[in-house]
């Protein structure tokens, strides 16, 4: 497995809650390391990217990418194509609402038989801030 980073030498930040991005984040990987499991010559990439006042955010992996008539229901809950036992179909859900509640986006950037990239898009900040907590707003 080949891990790569994509990363701007400069640090990036945005407006969003820590544990939460990291949950998506944690996820998205998740899924990638699953998509590639069996492969040989795997490798996923983690990258990141200032976009005029926006952040992109992405994980990409080289697995064999999400069929056609997935995609239309890729962020609906309980919908999952892992076997039984293997996983509830949650998880992108999540990770699509919380994005959503975080003011940016999570989309299937691209798929196909040489792989698939989520991209996260966020409001970008200047500094290292917490956002408020649902109960704090």
């Amino acid at each position: 497995m080949e891990l790569r980073q994509e990363l701007p030498a400069s640090r990036l930040y945005v407006r969003a809650e820590e544990i939460r991005l990291e949950q998506v984040l944690v996820n998205l990987v998740a899924n990638a390391l699953d998509a590639v499991a069996s492969l040989e010559g795997a490798a996923l990439t983690v990258g990141a990217r200032r976009c005029g006042h926006s952040v992109e955010i992405w994980v990409e992996d080289n697995g064999p990418g999400i069929a056609p008539s997935h995609l239309e229901r890729i962020f609906d809950p309980f919908f999952t194509t892992k076997p039984v036992g293997s996983g509830l179909g949650l998880g992108l859900s999540l990770s699509y609402n919380i994005i959503k509640d975080l003011g940016g986006t999570l989309a299937v950037a691209s798929t196909g038989p040489s792989g698939t990239r989520f991209l996260i898009t966020l409001e970008g900040a200047t500094t290292h801030t917490m956002a408020p907590l649902e109960a704090d707003a």
